[in-house]
């Protein structure tokens, strides 16, 4: 809307997310009628349905110049090449898969598995629009208004540790020099509306920040958008198989950037064909103050990701003790 274009939103309940945003009643399962004798330069889908998917692309050949859809990186076969591209193996469905072999939460991989399949087939169904279609695997999304607080809780936990009201002494994930990956979602809707316009066909891989950094680094930059400077706080680094044991019981969307090391391949994704076409990250510490300022601006309300006090302070306790897992 800020560069100028007329978004309609298509939904259910028929509201409009947003002042000035125009907004049609569609069932995705059922009534497309609204869809109907209706022209758009372009679509955006982000839905998991593949018949769904498939049935709204159908409806909008000749309708609508470019479509775009919003799958996922998670798409790719996790015993595939350690950093995926396009072409590489997918998962099926009914396949058995080895991530996440130290235990990853009641049901994860199953749900994993399943999400991806779907998203798979909705990929497929796009065959049914008479166009150009740009696919975008995304990974881990972050920004403002970003529900889950997996980036948020990191410069929402630094700034009460430096403002004194938690421990500056802060639990942290795995090995401070793995590759992290994650994209600002506003980078991500900046280049889907680039593709759309350009009339892009095909498939780009879109895991920023271009290229993986080394988790400590974005921790740095989240300090820094909470106001410190590198030894205001004590890295408190969990091992891998801590991991594994004590926060087994964590759902995939509460974890602070964390993921099993063998799980999917989000810190391993060569993002360079969508750079070449114009996708552009911004630097972790802009995404950072940014989220720190949406967050204090909507009320510092409870966080979704991460650790309860009482919780980082013990596994913090034990691994500095030596009481916690160690493989």
């Amino acid at each position: 809307m800020r560069a100028g274009h007329a978004v309609t939103v298509a939904s259910r309940s028929g509201d409009a997310p947003l002042e000035g945003v125009d907004a049609l009643a569609v069932d995705r399962y059922g009534d497309l009628s609204g869809l109907r004798g209706r022209a758009f330069d372009a679509a955006l889908d982000t839905f998991s349905d593949p018949d769904a998917v498939g049935r709204a692309a159908g409806l909008l050949s000749g309708a609508v110049g470019a479509y775009g859809y919003v799958s996922g990186m998670s798409v790719y076969h996790p015993d595939g090449p350690a950093v995926p591209s396009a072409g590489d193996p997918v998962r099926r469905e009914g396949e058995a898969t080895h991530e996440g072999a130290g235990g990853d939460g009641a049901g994860g991989e199953d749900r994993l598995q399943e999400r991806s399949v779907a998203k798979l087939a909705a990929e497929d169904a796009l065959a049914a629009f008479d166009g150009p279609v740009s696919v975008l695997r995304v990974g881990i999304m972050v920004g403002p208004r970003d529900p889950s607080d997996r980036f948020t809780w990191w410069p929402v936990r630094l700034a009460r540790a430096l403002a004194g009201e938690a421990s500056r002494t802060v639990l942290a994930p795995g090995d401070p020099t793995r590759a992290v990956q994650y994209s600002d979602a506003r980078d991500i809707a900046a280049f889907a509306l680039h593709a759309l316009a350009c009339g892009y066909d095909g498939t780009f891989d879109t895991v920023g920040p271009g290229r993986a950094q080394p988790l400590s680094a974005v921790l740095d930059a989240c300090l820094e958008a909470a106001g410190g400077r590198p030894g205001d706080v004590t890295w408190a680094w969990a091992g891998e198989d801590a991991l594994r044991a004590e926060l087994g019981d964590v759902e995939e969307e509460a974890r602070p950037l964390w993921f099993p090391e063998d799980q999917i391949p989000q810190d391993a994704i060569d993002s360079s064909r969508a750079l070449a076409a114009g996708l552009r990250f911004r630097p972790a510490l802009e995404t950072a103050r940014d989220v720190l300022a949406w967050h204090r601006g909507r009320g510092s309300p409870a966080l979704a990701a991460g650790l309860d006090r009482a919780r980082e302070a013990d596994l913090v306790r034990r691994c500095a003790t030596g009481t916690a897992p160690r493989g």
